[in-house]
């Protein structure tokens, strides 16, 4: 497990495209299966490097110049967008998927959503977890038969 104690969560910049590229080429076996199959997070990414990128906030983690972490929130001109999220394989069990889910929180409230969606696949139990503890509930199944989660921004009074 590398050392890391300065762990930043930041957009992505015009210069991130290297950190992103070798962040995606660094998955493993799972984190391909449960998050990038067939390239398509990776192509998600790259479209806020091309231009294309519409609607959506992206936030990588880094330590040590190196990408370790990755959030993102995508269908934003909507009450409730949907997040994706990845943690470097090396980083995993540090609580940083928390970092990361309560970072993607906090932006969705600041901007006025009434909370998040995202699914998951029905074998990813870390996921699962990591979702019910940051709040998020298990509402059926979407049409991929994956998970479906929502979480809910509680209004305060």
């Amino acid at each position: 497990m590398t050392d890391c104690s300065d762990i930043r969560i930041r957009p992505f910049a015009a210069g991130d495209f290297e950190l992103v590229r070798d962040f995606f080429d660094s998955m493993g076996v799972e984190t391909v299966y449960y998050f990038n199959r067939k390239d398509i997070n990776r192509n998600f990414a790259n479209k806020f490097f091309d231009g294309t990128a519409e609607n959506t906030r992206y936030f990588l983690a880094e330590c040590d110049g190196k990408m370790v972490g990755y959030v993102f929130l995508w269908d934003m001109d909507t009450g409730v967008p949907w997040l994706g999220i990845a943690v470097r394989d090396d980083f995993k069990g540090r609580h940083l998927g928390r970092r990361l889910i309560r970072h993607a929180q906090e932006c969705a409230v600041s901007e006025g959503k009434g909370g998040i969606l995202l699914s998951t696949h029905q074998n990813n139990m870390r996921g699962q977890m990591l979702y019910e503890r940051m709040g998020f509930e298990s509402i059926g199944t979407e049409f991929r038969h994956e998970i479906l989660y929502i979480w809910r921004v509680k209004n305060e009074k």
